[in-house]
């Protein structure tokens, strides 16, 4: 008989399953809704939730940071600065470059968009490790593989992290001045490949320990950990999808308006211009 270990992240009482639900919504509004207010809520929503998060903000701050301000300086020189229609309306120029309401506009849209999908992925992410994934897609009704492979997959972004941090240590007790950039960037192919062979040999172990133990025996294994699962969050697992589809169906055929990028630009930008 195997036995259950209570949920370690006691400190939220959000199921697996419903954050799986919310992320999914969240990303629906954000590609379905073409008007930066939907993904700009979002993100604020993220943030406030990352606040409240037992991993706290300013891990899910550095995370949202690094992976969306490079897409922020990149679509806001291409075009922000450099949008190729000739008939575009110019707020500034300066020489060859020029800002303009398109550009902005499209700039700001994607931006917010990418920005908006990181944090509530980093949110999620953050705080939901190998073991709550399985769980949550489970009960979701997810297929026991698919279920398995993700969690697994989730499971290899720490172990590939501590295995990194150890074999640059062992380097550095060697005599290896792996401070300096240049020399972790030499490093990292000799390391990358033995963590990717101690990653795979590992996974396969754990698969042929699972088997043996009866894992997929059984159509509905028991949950990895104890967590609650209220009658209101099953509700919102439901309701949450349907107000979803509701919202962007209502934006599409425009009973829903919300003001475009553009609008919200030439609004701010017309007085200056």
């Amino acid at each position: 008989m195997t036995s259950r270990r209570p949920d370690r992240d006691a400190d939220s009482n959000l199921h697996p399953a419903t954050g799986f639900v919310l992320l999914f919504c969240a990303l629906v509004l954000i590609y379905g809704i073409s008007s930066p207010v939907v993904p700009l809520i979002v993100l604020l929503a993220s943030a406030v939730g990352a606040v409240r998060s037992p991993t706290g903000f300013r891990r899910w701050a550095a995370t949202w940071a690094v992976l969306s301000v490079p897409m922020l300086v990149m679509v806001g020189i291409v075009q922000g600065l450099f949008y190729p229609d000739a008939s575009a309306t110019v707020l500034h120029r300066w020489g060859p470059a020029a800002v303009t309401v398109e550009g902005l506009a499209i700039a700001v849209q994607l931006w917010l968009r990418v920005a908006a999908m990181v944090a509530a992925c980093a949110l999620f992410a953050l705080g939901t490790d190998s073991a709550r994934a399985f769980d949550g897609m489970r009960r979701l009704r997810v297929p026991l593989g698919i279920s398995y492979v993700c969690a697994t997959a989730m499971s290899l972004a720490p172990l590939v992290r501590d295995r990194t941090r150890h074999a640059l240590e062992a380097r550095a007790a060697r005599g290896w001045e792996t401070n300096r950039l240049r020399i972790r960037v030499a490093l990292m192919p000799g390391i990358i490949g033995g963590l990717l062979t101690t990653a795979l040999v590992q996974l396969d172990q754990r698969h042929d320990t699972l088997t043996q133990r009866g894992f997929g025996a059984t159509a509905r294994p028991a949950p990895l950990q104890d967590r609650a699962d209220p009658m209101g969050q099953r509700a919102l697992r439901w309701a949450a999808p349907v107000c979803t589809v509701a919202v962007v169906a209502a934006s599409l055929s425009g009973v829903l308006t919300l003001p475009s990028a553009s609008e919200v630009i030439a609004m701010w930008g017309g007085p200056g211009g």
